[in-house]
């Protein structure tokens, strides 16, 4: 009797662990489902497309400085044998221009002006190309994706203003904190460097 009853629950115990391997159709059904909400979740809360932006933005404020640094340092140099003219980096199609005489920044600074000195590559804006930014203030912008040397005339000759547009939301308060005044309603959609906050961004 002792050793039926101990065969039996060794049958039993068998039966059991076998029923416990493995999961049932519904179970994996119920787990893929939670992985794929818990995998929405972390889509929705690292947003991409927002991280992108802000890479992007992140390299134009570098820019911005890096831009500024260039100008002054040939203006310094150079100072009253320039005649400076309006320019962007829309002819520019690589990720960099040359610091040569052929670049962007250099037409801007006159004629056959070459930068090496003072930088190995002149930066152009991450997205350089024809295409309407909505900027960080959620509204579109009124120009294209490109860096922006403006000049000024008159009584602000001899000034200049570089400037791009900022795509993040995140940083909008970097467009209204730049320096540039409240009544200037282009300038407060762009991020901006300058010698005279009048000249006007496109």
């Amino acid at each position: 009797m002792f050793k039926l009853t101990s065969i039996m629950l060794k049958l039993s115990t068998l039966k059991s662990s076998k029923s416990s391997k493995g999961f049932t159709l519904i179970e994996l059904l119920v787990v893929i489902g939670i992985i794929g909400t818990l995998g929405a979740v972390a889509l929705v809360a690292i947003n991409p497309a927002e991280a992108q932006r802000k890479a992007r933005d992140t390299q134009r404020i570098k820019d911005m400085a890096t831009l500024q640094s260039v100008v002054e340092q040939y203006l310094n140099d150079n100072r009253g044998d320039i005649v400076m003219t309006n320019q962007n980096s829309s002819g520019v199609t690589t990720t960099v221009s040359s610091c040569g005489t052929t670049g962007w920044l250099s037409a801007a600074l006159g004629t056959s002006v070459s930068l090496c000195p003072y930088v190995n590559v002149v930066p152009v804006d991450p997205v350089n190309r024809s295409t309407i930014v909505t900027n960080s203030l959620g509204s579109a912008a009124s120009k294209d994706a490109y860096y922006y040397f403006r000049t000024g005339t008159g009584t602000t000759a001899g000034a200049y203003k570089i400037c791009t547009y900022l795509e993040s939301a995140a940083n909008k308060d970097k467009l209204v904190n730049d320096g540039e005044s409240s009544g200037n309603l282009i300038g407060i959609n762009v991020l901006s460097v300058f010698t005279s906050d009048s000249i006007i961004c496109p």
